[in-house]
């Protein structure tokens, strides 16, 4: 499929979340972002948080990345090269704003706006300030693909081999597997996941073609249509090719949880504690935002 600008700006319009993948050598990354799509330099834009920097880190070791994204009732694969950009995350903030006053009217924006309204209370700002500040990366596409399964609404297995029990696995309608090939990230949605002795079947598309051994990692999610209550596992783990398929054997994982008070509480506690080692690790000071500073000294 050529790269047809106004079908990758229309995915990203659709696209409240899109799976975001690195590679770190032959180990790939995935997690949900929620993409942007920058009319003027022709470019799709995800972000992170300070906190949250380590997809951006990896980016900027090896700018070839991917992104599943919503197309109707199919996915559509980006391969893009990216640049990051965080020497101003005030500012960074400003163009995300931007941005999403240019997306036409959608739950998508709906959302978002919703959360940038809660980040100026005097309650988010107290909470939520680092939050608020932005990594940017820039994904020039350079290839793009059609899945005609989009792999949203699925039933997800409890899967102990991967620490997702039967409630947990209850909570999730999204999967996606990816492996690196030829030094790009190939990711793919999993309509019917199906686990076996601990192993979950793959299902490769058609021109990705794992082998036994090869690392993989596979991401389950769910969010509600707010974004204000969502869940992750990031499974990471090798293919086993074997018995005519193509399987999947967890090794680690790493959980996200937003549902309860509890969980917002644990998550504004870690994002205060990375946001500060992120500065630190620059010699920087973390300095607080101009409306926060009126706030405090009010």
């Amino acid at each position: 499929m050529g790269l047809n600008h106004a079908a990758i700006r229309d995915a990203v319009y659709d696209s409240l979340t899109a799976e975001f993948a690195t590679a770190a050598g032959d180990r790939p990354a995935t997690v949900p972002l929620t993409p942007f799509y920058d009319r003027a330099r022709g470019v799709v834009v995800v972000t992170a948080a300070p906190a949250f920097a380590g997809k951006a880190e990896r980016a900027a070791a090896e700018p070839r990345v991917s992104l599943l994204l919503h197309d109707g009732t199919d996915r559509l694969h980006l391969q893009g090269r990216a640049t990051v950009r965080d020497d101003d995350l005030e500012e960074n903030a400003a163009v995300v704003e931007r941005l999403l006053r240019d997306e036409p009217p959608s739950p998508k924006r709906a959302a978002m706006t919703a959360a940038a309204e809660v980040l100026n209370t005097r309650l988010g700002l107290l909470l939520l300030d680092w939050y608020g500040l932005r990594i940017l990366l820039d994904i020039e596409p350079t290839a793009v693909e059609r899945h005609a399964d989009r792999g949203v609404g699925v039933t997800e297995p409890a899967w102990s081999a991967a620490d997702v029990d039967a409630s947990e696995a209850a909570a999730y309608d999204r999967a996606v597997a990816t492996v690196v090939s030829d030094g790009w990230p190939r990711s793919w949605p999993l309509v019917a996941p199906a686990v076996r002795d601990g192993h979950l079947r793959l299902s490769p598309p058609s021109g990705v073609s794992p082998t036994d051994g090869q690392p993989a990692c596979v991401l389950v999610h769910w969010h509600d249509d707010g974004l204000t209550g969502l869940e992750q596992r990031v499974i990471r783990g090798r293919c086993r090719v074997a018995d005519g398929g193509t399987w999947f054997d967890p090794a680690s994982s790493t959980h996200l949880r937003n549902r309860s008070v509890r969980d917002r509480l644990r998550f504004v506690a870690d994002g205060k504690r990375r946001t500060r080692a992120y500065f630190a690790e620059r010699g920087e000071q973390y300095r607080l935002w101009p409306g926060l500073r009126t706030l405090v000294e009010w």
